[in-house]
């Protein structure tokens, strides 16, 4: 097996461990998996484990069955280079005496963006960069997005009919899919920082907006109300669970319950993205939406979505019930174009990744 070869092996290896945190990293960091390996053999491993904790590489090099002097680390993610909440990880590997250092992509945070590359080189070790976005993109699609714009990866999760409908006329919604459909939807609860939905759904449906599949850990995502008049009921199921609650509303909206109330109106609607941008400056990489046809409408006509998740059930509830999104459209030109990523199946229902 070539050099290479045997890189990107380990490097896969890296990025495996790196998953491990997909449900407890969800804020500020990215997730990272480090490998380090000496004379053919791993010594260790480690992978960032929740936010504010030791990165990878530390964890890595505080899991050594032996000295990492002169071994090869093999990195998901460009190690950093400057003091934040914990130290430099390129100044522990400097001092840990690595050799050569195998990344898989570069980090886009601005202070990094190829200084930890630049850090290890001036030190003296080699350092190897192998192209994998496919593997680390899907990793951290949020803290690549907050680098470049500014605002968390926005993923739209949503179910319907065959016919495309979420819900009956007078609001009615349980269930339209599965069991298996509505469990694989806890898998994207999970991994998101925030969870945003409207007023409206939480009038009509009272979600609790909770990961309850416990195979997910103990994820607790920000729940954000857009709710522009304050009308969430003070007795809303959300307030029965743990974990912070948002209410995105105009100025001067008296608190509810415990919510925190982020006053953030433009002219009669909220701003969405001021709203993406609060989220990214409080540390939240991916953000979900599952909200009712008005609100789902706003993020697809404005823009401000990354991915979106449909969930389809071969049943048809009539033309009286309420659509996917109230974009009011009349011609052809004003349709929203999309790219299938993938369509699997979940039971009797149909799973659909769609991107822009």
């Amino acid at each position: 097996m070539t050099v290479p070869a045997v890189d990107r092996l380990y490097l896969r290896s890296a990025i495996r461990l790196a998953e491990k945190g997909l449900f407890s990293v969800t804020t500020n960091n990215p997730r990272v998996g480090c490998l380090l390996v000496k004379s053919g053999h791993i010594i260790g491993q480690g992978w960032h484990r929740e936010d504010g904790g030791p990165h990878a590489e530390i964890d890595a090099l505080s899991n050594t069955v032996e000295d990492p002097r002169g071994s090869t680390a093999y990195i998901s993610l460009e190690p950093c280079c400057w003091e934040g909440r914990t130290p430099p990880c390129t100044t522990a590997l400097i001092k840990a005496g690595i050799a050569r250092t195998v990344i898989a992509a570069r980090d886009p945070h601005p202070r990094v963006a190829g200084g930890g590359v630049r850090a290890l080189l001036d030190a003296g070790i080699e350092v190897t960069e192998e192209n994998l976005p496919e593997e680390t993109d899907a990793l951290n699609p949020g803290p690549l997005m907050r680098g470049e714009n500014n605002r968390p990866f926005v993923r739209l999760k949503t179910a319907i009919s065959i016919d495309g409908r979420t819900a009956m006329a007078d609001g009615q919604s349980r269930w339209i899919t599965g069991e298996e459909a509505r469990a694989d939807a806890q898998y994207w609860r999970a991994r998101s920082a925030a969870i945003i939905t409207g007023v409206g759904t939480v009038i009509a449906d009272d979600p609790r907006l909770n990961v309850r599949d416990q195979r997910f850990g103990n994820a607790k995502p920000l729940r954000v109300v857009v709710d522009t008049g304050g009308r969430t009921p003070r007795d809303a199921a959300l307030f029965g669970e743990k974990g912070r609650i948002a209410i995105v509303c105009a100025k001067g909206v008296e608190s509810i319950n415990r919510a925190e109330m982020w006053e953030q109106q433009v002219g009669p609607a909220i701003d969405l993205a001021k709203l993406l941008e609060t989220l990214s400056d409080q540390g939240c990489n991916e953000v979900l939406v599952e909200a009712g046809a008005t609100l789902n409408a706003s993020f697809l006509g404005q823009g401000l979505w990354d991915e979106m998740i449909v969930y389809i059930a071969p049943r048809l509830m009539g033309d009286t019930a309420r659509p996917l999104a109230a974009l009011g459209f009349t011609g052809m030109e004003e349709a929203i174009s999309t790219t299938v990523k993938s369509i699997d199946t979940l039971g009797p229902d149909l799973r659909i990744v769609l991107t822009p």
